[in-house]
């Protein structure tokens, strides 16, 4: 599985894979001493992330008590919901978490996000040496162009609509990657080198 950093201009922030994670995940915690972010899932397993954060998004991420966590594959959102993110050695972190809500409406939280994602950074590979997975998981995928996969496109319409949606969680999506290596921003609402104009739902 491949995980990119994105950030949108707002300051949120989240995770997008490669592929759905096998299980749910319930939380994500930072280690700003050496930029390691690991995600903790409800099978009470861990996953330690392979490629340090950039401290450049350590003031972002500090501002953020909730990560978005989604999976993309064929320009389809295949997961989307949101996680609180715990930092390390933050002694007030847990208290402003606790005086904080995750989204109302995870799937519409979500497509916003990715829509409106502007910059990142590589933050897990399977494979180090593939130079061709280095770039953003996206691609050439224009974020705007991304819908959700059919199993979500009815809950999305029961959140538009304030209808209550129970949860799901459908694995097993992929997406190839492309792109150069390292930091990556969205010029005209593609990966690669250069800007993205913010979008307005």
């Amino acid at each position: 599985m491949n995980i990119d950093l994105l950030v949108t201009k707002k300051g949120e922030a989240g995770l997008l894979c490669s592929k759905n994670l096998i299980a749910k995940a319930l939380g994500a915690i930072l280690d700003t001493d050496n930029g390691i972010l690991s995600l903790e899932f409800e099978t009470m397993d861990q996953m330690d992330l392979n490629i340090p954060i950039e401290s450049e998004f350590f003031d972002l991420l500090d501002a953020t008590t909730h990560l978005h966590v989604g999976s993309v594959k064929n320009n389809k959102i295949g997961q989307a919901y949101q996680i609180p993110l715990i930092i390390l050695n933050d002694p007030y972190r847990t208290q402003m978490i606790q005086h904080t809500r995750p989204p109302d409406k995870p799937l519409s939280a979500f497509h916003y996000f990715v829509k409106n994602c502007v910059l990142g950074q590589p933050a897990h590979r399977d494979d180090m040496g593939d130079e061709d997975t280095s770039g953003c998981i996206l691609g050439d995928i224009t974020p705007s162009s991304l819908e959700f996969a059919q199993h979500l496109v009815r809950r999305h319409g029961m959140e538009l609509q304030n209808i209550h949606v129970p949860e799901m969680n459908v694995p097993g999506l992929g997406l190839g990657s492309s792109g150069s290596a390292g930091r990556t921003t969205y010029p005209n609402g593609k990966a690669g080198s250069g800007q993205l104009d913010e979008d307005k739902d």
